[in-house]
């Protein structure tokens, strides 16, 4: 009878026609864990009765996903023992947008098979592991380095004519003075567990993610406005007619007069990806020249090639608003991320196994409560420190 129930609630909540008490008793009922699986087998039974030819256009498709990550709340990934369609996802995830962080779904590519009893985890669980935050070094031009998520909310320092303010919430502001020739070049670097927010001289908003690097002038003379980056980094480029902005990472550059876009460029990555949000970027790998529009990305993949496709760009750029959002990922890519985010070593027990994930969770959950989300999809872990063991 409560499984008609949380059924019900979500085809009211699916086709806009709830209520306002049939509403809060679906925000009642998935409040409780003890209603998971109902609301899991629910929400599954409902997924595969979609029709096959609802899928929503581009536009909805963005809006659900930037409606999803604006939520508050995480849920596990449904899980499928059929493939998963892509328009289904969505589907699945239309039920709670604007709700829940929905959680989407894996996939198998080979049948489950049998397994030993599951230890307790009061028995894989040794601690637990906090999520990352704000923190950074910067290195200066004369090779002193500030420990950024330890030094006051203040002027940190001069170099040349532009001053260094260290703002709230993680943030620091390069403000230009008068006019100069001396032009310095600083580094600002985010540890395994850290991220930071840079605004350089021109104005330029730029979010580093864990483990990656931006080397960058004090001052932007002239019609040059370059930097170097590593890792990832969302940029919110200051238009300046006549004086592009150009990232380079490794041997790829993305020229830009004033948008918005995302690079992912870690190097135990399979392909470096640049995103494209507002504007128009030119990027440049190994002689190849491709022009990006607004929703398109570039990836490169060790070769001469630039495969440019249409993509969901929140999916890419979850991280800077403070999520993880998957999108058929394997294994390895999702220990990969939380790798980078919460500072830790991950090693398998034997060959991964081969499924895939989908779905979204907050980056400021404790390590124990992203890795009990996927040990919903028979996958067992054992966390001993900082070593994290994807069990066979």
């Amino acid at each position: 009878m409560e499984e008609q129930r949380v059924k019900y609630l979500l085809q009211q909540r699916l086709s806009g026609k709830e209520t306002a008490e049939e509403q809060e008793e679906l925000y009642h009922l998935l409040r409780n864990d003890d209603h998971m699986e109902l609301f899991m087998a629910a929400l599954t039974d409902l997924m595969w009765q979609a029709p096959a030819n609802e899928m929503p256009d581009t536009t909805t498709h963005q809006a659900l996903l930037k409606s999803i990550t604006a939520a508050d709340v995480t849920l596990p990934f449904v899980e499928s023992v059929r493939p998963v369609h892509h328009l289904r996802w969505w589907w699945a995830a239309a039920v709670m947008g604007g709700i829940l962080l929905a959680a989407v779904g894996y996939w198998w590519i080979k049948p489950a098979t049998t397994v030993a009893p599951i230890p307790a985890i009061a028995q894989r669980y040794k601690n637990d592991v906090a999520p990352g935050g704000n923190k950074a070094t910067l290195t200066l031009a004369n090779g002193a380095v500030i420990t950024l998520d330890e030094a006051q909310n203040d002027t940190l320092g001069k170099q040349g004519n532009t001053t260094i303010i260290k703002l709230q919430n993680g943030q620091v502001q390069y403000k230009a003075g008068g006019t100069t020739d001396e032009v310095s070049y600083n580094t600002l670097t985010t540890p395994r567990g850290g991220q930071y927010q840079l605004t350089l001289p021109d104005g330029t908003k730029v979010w580093l993610n864990a483990a990656s690097s931006l080397h960058f002038p004090t001052a932007f003379r002239g019609n040059n406005r370059e930097v170097i980056l590593t890792g990832e980094g969302y940029f919110d480029v200051a238009p300046l007619p006549g004086k592009p902005f150009r990232v380079k990472v490794n041997e790829t550059e993305i020229a830009v007069l004033g948008t918005q876009f995302n690079i992912m460029a870690y190097p135990n990555e399979k392909v470096m990806a640049v995103t494209l949000l507002e504007g128009a970027v030119n990027v440049s790998h190994r002689g190849v020249v491709k022009k990006l529009q607004p929703g398109q990305q570039a990836r490169m993949a060790g070769n001469n090639s630039i495969a440019v496709t249409q993509v969901d760009t929140q999916a890419a750029v979850a991280w800077k608003n403070g999520f993880f959002i998957f999108e058929r990922a394997d294994i390895a890519t999702v220990m990969r991320q939380l790798e980078r985010w919460y500072d830790i070593d991950v090693v398998y027990e034997g060959t991964p196994r081969e499924m895939y994930f989908g779905g979204g969770m907050q980056r400021s959950l404790p390590l124990s409560r992203v890795l009990n989300i996927l040990e919903r999809n028979q996958v067992l872990f054992k966390i001993d420190g900082r070593k994290i063991t994807v069990l066979r």
